[in-house]
């Protein structure tokens, strides 16, 4: 059933049983006779000195500062205020301790007790406990046990529900569930006023060293298994079969001589052992960098917070001292842990989780804050609901939201790069020369994921970037010129490859295959010009040359040389500028039409219409226009015998239309198919998707060419 859950759906069981858990807890320390009085030890006179006096409480006529010597005729002692009462010295004293704690409580739950002060005006007087106390005598230790208790939990759950078949995860979930056994009964003891009855606190203090138990039990276990394996699971089980048998023996005071043997003693050794572990994992990581991070900073968690409470709390009642923090707020510790863990889940990808589960925890952290903000703000400033819910919502949006987006980006912050920059190294790979493009490459994924390793790719290559090995590689595919690479560690190994890095990868990959593309595309048509330019100079001015040089009569020497001239002055002008402006070329085909039918006495009636006459050209269709004018022109020479020629060209919408005629002997019979004049016009007009119609006018002959500007367009 748990399986089919949500993992907001247990985060919110979670809460809600921790939240169950911290209202009996608080019931519990309400519901004890209350004095209204603020009562600290002094271990060096042995005596209960009265701090602070509640003025409408109970005990308001007494006098701060003055000794409490005695509470319903029971001599009070320094050690009846003790704050954790495993610092007794035997199980003996423990006991005493117990039996003391359970006199007092009947003593102050009468219909009336009398109190004895001590001191320069000593005083007797008689007063009827409270049978419940304020919310607000609740000391600020009370409240950090209970939070820490619950942060524990929610973290541990978190963790567990992302990851619920893994041991590790499990672990976690079992040692914040630990921490909140052991918080919350010391809440209520360690926050009395003065006691409570013998049989609940031993029950508290027994739930309390069973919660520490298992949180240590939890974590030696998690540290031997987590993140390699290092001795079997069967072998875990000894763990808290072990520990198991001793805090029996210790609830029920056997087999040690106090509680420094049977709760002190196993703790410390379990926090050596958590160290242990540490160390043997950071060990057998050594080859795995994303792995010793994330042990690096799981490590410092718990060895730093875990290891402070039992070096401050826990080993100076181990050699009889006093702890030199209050347990209480030493429980703090254990929330930073947790906390810890799951700073770590974002930044490192602790158990194998992704920044997406610390928006999870994080997102539900607001919804709980706002139900707490709103429930203090109904409780105790006593506002109505709809103007706490909002004052609720405004506390969330200014304080927590921005809280969160900066601890989210100190955590889980990535390089930023520049995308000019990169598209630029992405264009000179792609125009780098053959034997330096594959090193360029790799120093772009260099400095976009800053990997341990760039190794080529072994085995079969995907079709686009790829995760591999858990996230350990990031596998690229092949490109134009370039092998298929693998990308190993991330980030110098501090972080395994992520969704949006292989996405990043994607556009890497696309921006270099769009580049070779282009560049392949601009080297074709270099390619394909040149070979144009060549066949063009071959085929058609040299043979003008080679026919001029043969050419008996001066005029077409003449005429053949010009043409030759022509041809090689638009070849220049091409070349250099790239195209020419429609307006101009037609000007300069007007010109060159002219003067070859006039040296054979035939007069031009020339007519264009252009609806852009600056349109630029490309030079294959300038070349092809030009070439096509003048094949009509030469036949309308040689052949035709006319005396005018009549010639029309027109462009609209990217069409351009020509038409030429003649006053002539027209078609001869059998002339369709002879000479390759016409088959030249129709090679042209075919390689620009045109057409070429011939009709014979009789008179004369008439000629249609007609194709579009688009393939050549060069705007």
């Amino acid at each position: 059933m748990l399986k089919r859950l949500t993992p907001f759906t247990v985060l919110a069981l979670a809460a809600t049983a921790g939240l169950a858990a911290a209202v009996l807890v608080l019931v519990t320390a309400l519901n004890q006779p209350w004095l209204g009085l603020g009562l600290s030890p002094d271990p060096q006179a042995g005596l209960v000195q009265i701090e602070t006096v509640a003025p409408d409480g109970p005990a308001g006529a007494l006098q701060p500062g003055a000794p409490l010597a005695a509470v319903g005729g029971i001599g009070l002692e320094a050690n009846d205020l003790v704050e954790e009462p495993d610092v007794a010295e035997s199980y003996d004293a423990l006991q005493r301790f117990f039996e003391r704690q359970s006199a007092l409580h009947a003593a102050l739950s009468g219909d009336s007790v009398v109190l004895e002060t001590e001191g320069a005006s000593p005083a007797r007087v008689e007063v009827t406990a409270a049978s419940g106390r304020p919310l607000s005598s609740l000391p600020p230790a009370f409240w950090v046990q209970i939070v820490t208790g619950l942060v524990s939990v929610i973290v541990g759950a978190w963790v567990w529900s992302l990851r619920r078949g893994e041991l590790s995860a499990q672990l976690l979930a079992l040692a914040g569930l630990g921490i909140l056994v052991a918080a919350f009964p010391a809440a209520v003891y360690s926050s009395r006023e003065l006691a409570l009855p013998g049989g609940l606190f031993h029950a508290l203090s027994a739930t309390n060293h069973f919660g520490a138990l298992a949180f240590g039990v939890a974590m030696v276990a998690l540290f031997l298994s987590y993140p390699r394996r290092l001795v079997p699971v069967s072998a875990l089980w000894l763990l808290p079969a072990v520990y198991g048998v001793i805090w029996v023996m210790d609830t029920a005071w056997l087999g040690f001589s106090g509680p420094a043997g049977g709760y002190h003693l196993p703790t410390v050794i379990l926090m050596a052992g958590i160290l242990l572990g540490a160390l043997l994992q950071y060990r057998a990581s050594r080859e795995d960098p994303a792995a010793r991070a994330a042990i690096r900073w799981f490590a410092l968690s718990v060895g730093l917070c875990a290891g402070t409470f039992v070096t401050v709390v826990l080993m100076p009642n181990l050699f009889g001292m006093q702890p030199t923090i209050s347990q209480g707020y030493a429980f703090i510790l254990f929330g930073m842990l947790f906390l810890g863990v799951a700073a770590g889940v974002a930044r490192y990808r602790l158990f194998e989780l992704e920044g997406w589960a610390f928006s999870i925890l994080s997102y539900f952290g607001a919804v709980l804050l706002l139900v707490l903000v709103d429930a203090a703000l109904i409780s105790f400033v006593a506002m109505d609901r709809p103007e706490a819910f909002a004052l609720s919502l405004l506390v969330v949006a200014i304080l927590y939201l921005p809280f969160r987006d900066w601890l989210s980006r100190r955590l889980m912050r990535r390089r930023e790069i520049d995308r000019e920059e990169l598209f630029g190294q992405i264009v000179d790979v792609a125009l780098a020369r053959e034997a330096d493009r594959e090193n360029r490459w790799r120093q772009v994924l260099r400095d976009a994921f800053r990997p341990l390793q760039i190794s080529a790719a072994a085995g079969p290559v995907p079709e686009k970037p790829a995760i591999a090995e858990d996230g350990l590689a990031l596998l690229l595919p092949v490109l134009p010129g370039l092998s298929p690479l693998k990308l190993s560690h991330a980030q110098s190994g501090r972080r395994l490859f992520s969704p949006q890095d292989r996405r990043f990868a994607g556009e890497l990959y696309a921006m270099l295959a769009h580049a070779i593309a282009s560049r392949d595309a601009h080297e074709k048509g270099a390619s394909e010009e040149r070979i144009r330019i060549a066949r063009d100079m071959h085929d058609n001015m040299g043979a003008q040359l080679l026919s001029a040089l043969h050419s008996e009569r001066r005029e077409r020497k003449d005429t053949l040389i010009r043409e030759t001239i022509s041809d090689l002055r638009d070849i220049v002008n091409n070349a250099a500028r790239g195209g020419r402006p429609i307006g101009e070329l037609l000007a300069d085909l007007k010109v060159e039409a002219l003067e070859r039918l006039a040296a054979a006495d035939i007069r031009l009636d020339w007519q264009d219409a252009c609806d852009d006459g600056e349109r630029v050209l490309a030079p294959n269709v300038s070349h092809s226009l030009r070439s096509v004018l003048r094949e009509i022109v030469s036949n309308t020479i040689r052949h035709s015998g006319a005396e005018t020629m009549r010639v029309r060209i027109e462009m609209r919408d990217g069409v351009l239309d020509l038409e030429a005629s003649d006053d002539g002997r027209g078609l001869v019979a059998g002339s369709r198919g002879s000479g390759n004049g016409l088959s030249n016009l129709e090679a042209r007009l075919l390689a620009l998707k045109g057409t070429l119609v011939l009709e014979d006018a009789q008179p004369g002959l008439t000629v249609r060419a007609r194709f579009p500007l688009a393939e050549g367009d060069a705007r």
